[in-house]
């Protein structure tokens, strides 16, 4: 097992010489099993690592758990941080199940700490059979390619040395070097989906189809994963071939419907959905057909999307742009309520909102990720109001608008001119400045909303 892993660290280039691993450990089986199998190659792969530790209070056990995972570390001279969380509180106040609120919390903290102690990879402990139930669950509710391959082996700062290995050999490998771990009775809750997806569906599938379920289901997710990256190597050089992208709109070329596959020909038109007007929310199947239908009618025939986007049928091929007008400059106080997508000219800035399926993992001044689903009213362009405030970290904590600018040294003469994107009272993001830590994008983040701000040095 450990030969796999190692090779499986390798093929995917998990860890390189020199990296720091931070290693997500709860005490149970699988994160014991990344642990000790990840000790047994620190000298051969040359890496560091420490540990990482989250609480969630949700078991009287979680206490033990903790010392448990406290005393191995210690045993091992492992440098551990841990964190003790209230998941019921959030997942209460944000309306998200326990699950949800629970994975928030440990991916906050796993990359809170990787920033902090300058550690480069994230190791988790997600092996095949979770592999196996996540394939399932992303096809019960929906998905395509990209959700049936499952979790990646490397996403970001995130790894997933054991996702080569079944989780009876796990069992039965921390069994032969006689290793402990703590057992977690809420992994058996058929109130949880993933839960019964692992103890009914999978579980059935292993003893009354085929033993080997799980294994066959990985290696479909790998071959997933090889047919998913090589469809978006082809489409994007469909897309320099056949799209022509202006300001606010592109033009898809005629050319495209004799020689394109139609598999590639709805991959761009999607790819072109997505940047001409941002995000693919409420897209269907149906627009791509009726997309495809298009062509077929006369020229100045006209098709409107979800999203506030129309497509024109023209001589050379297909237009597609947004439907919504620029607007005029903001007056002076008046707050202004963008729509997404959407693009508006803010004094000398011109704003535009899209939704991503994707977020940057770094740090851009005038570009900005949110969690969308985290907006609890309606965003707002505007100046400073009593009573704004942002959160400055994790727990909540609240710094008044006017105490954060006074800590930053903002002139008084220009606090008042500063322009804000707000959710009600809440200061989403102080451009130039920083976001609030309450909408920021995290793993478990269903959709992302990105704000980009044009103007001034940064538009030339």
């Amino acid at each position: 097992m450990i030969k796999r892993i190692r090779e499986y660290i390798r093929e995917n280039g998990m860890i390189r010489p020199k990296d720091k691993v931070l290693v997500g450990i709860s005490g149970g089986p699988d994160s014991v099993c990344l642990l000790f199998a990840l000790l047994e190659l620190v000298q051969e792969l040359d890496f560091t690592l420490m540990c990482v530790h989250v609480n969630h209070g949700l078991r009287e056990e979680a206490i033990q758990d903790e010392a448990f995972v406290r005393n191995l570390c210690e045993a091992q001279g492992i440098f551990l941080v841990r964190h003790t969380c209230d998941v019921r509180g959030r997942a209460a106040r944000e309306n998200l199940t326990l699950e949800e609120a629970g994975r928030m919390y440990r991916y906050e903290a796993f990359h809170e700490d990787a920033q902090a102690y300058q550690c480069n990879r994230i190791a988790v402990a997600h092996h095949a059979n979770d592999q196996a139930e996540t394939m399932l669950f992303h096809l019960f509710r929906g998905t395509g390619i990209r959700g049936l391959s499952g979790m990646e082996p490397v996403r970001g700062k995130i790894i997933r040395p054991l996702l080569c290995v079944e989780q009876d050999e796990i069992l039965q490998w921390l069994g032969e070097r006689e290793l402990s771990w703590r057992t977690d009775q809420t992994n058996m809750d058929q109130e949880y989906t993933r839960n019964r997806i692992r103890h009914t569906i999978l579980s059935c599938a292993q003893k009354q189809i085929n033993a080997q379920s799980v294994r066959h289901m990985a290696d479909t997710g790998t071959e997933l994963r090889e047919i998913e990256r090589y469809l978006e190597e082809e489409t994007e050089k469909a897309c320099q071939q056949y799209v022509q992208w202006e300001k606010d709109s592109c033009r898809i070329l005629g050319d495209v419907f004799g020689q394109l596959d139609p598999v590639l020909r709805s991959r761009l038109f999607r790819r072109c959905l997505k940047e001409a007007g941002g995000g693919l929310r409420d897209m269907e199947r149906i627009h791509i057909q009726l997309l495809e239908a298009l062509w077929e009618k006369k020229v100045g025939s006209r098709l409107d999307l979800p999203g506030g986007r129309s497509v024109y049928r023209e001589y050379t091929g297909l237009c597609l742009c947004c439907r919504n007008p620029v607007p005029e400059n903001l007056e002076k106080d008046a707050p202004l309520y963008p729509a997404v997508p959407g693009t508006y000219v803010v004094g000398k800035e011109k704003w535009t909102f899209s939704e991503e399926l994707f977020w940057e993992n770094t740090e851009k001044t005038y570009t900005k990720w949110f969690d969308y689903d985290k907006i609890k009213k309606s965003l707002e362009i505007r100046r400073r109001m009593p009573g704004d405030y942002l959160e400055i970290n994790q727990e909540h904590g609240r710094k008044k608008l006017k105490d954060y600018l006074i800590d930053q040294k903002v002139p008084r003469e220009q606090r008042g001119q500063i322009l804000l994107l707000a959710d009600g009272s809440h200061i989403m993001w102080i451009p130039g400045r920083r976001i609030s830590e309450g909408y920021k994008v995290t793993e478990s983040t269903k959709r992302i909303l990105k704000v980009q701000i044009y103007g001034g040095k940064q538009d030339g």
